[in-house]
């Protein structure tokens, strides 16, 4: 992902969006949500070569607020702060290790979920699918990067 178009990165968010919608509703029996859209644009942003511009982001996020029935400017607003975030602090990551970038998106991937809750519905709020979300994302981030560091031959190469 790391020079990826425009346009594919929408056709991604859009397809990574229909997996979402069916994913989820097993996943919230088990105390877990996973933010996927969310997660890929993230990674999306972190693995691009050059800053995004945050009308870029905040596009993207709209985009995914058509596409996905939920409060305008949700996705929006919280893309464009993920992307700031990660451009303000893109030196920074370099000197982080892989197990600090998989529990800084676990965490972010939880905030998002929490904000999304608390701007959805107060009705849906629950403690226990953050805190087990957040136990969840970290393992799958770990599981990952483990299996990109230890099977070199799974992960995708650059030019």
């Amino acid at each position: 992902m790391r020079n990826i178009g425009t346009v594919k990165l929408l056709i991604i968010i859009f397809v990574l969006n229909i997996l979402e919608s069916f994913i989820a509703p097993h996943l919230i029996n088990f105390y877990i949500s996973l933010p996927i859209t969310f997660l890929v644009f993230s990674l999306a942003i972190y693995n691009s070569n050059r800053n995004s511009n945050p009308l870029f982001a905040f596009l993207c996020g709209f985009y995914l607020d058509l596409i996905s029935s939920s409060p305008f400017g949700l996705n929006a607003g919280l893309f464009t702060m993920m992307s700031y975030v990660i451009n303000s602090y893109a030196n920074t990551f370099k000197l982080f290790s892989y197990i600090q970038i998989c529990i800084f998106f676990a965490v972010s991937s939880v905030f998002y979920l929490g904000f999304k809750n608390l701007i959805i519905g107060l009705d849906n709020f629950s403690y226990s699918v953050l805190f087990v979300s957040l136990f969840f994302n970290t393992l799958l981030f770990l599981l990952i990067a483990m299996l990109r560091y230890y099977f070199p031959s799974m992960s995708i190469k650059y030019d």
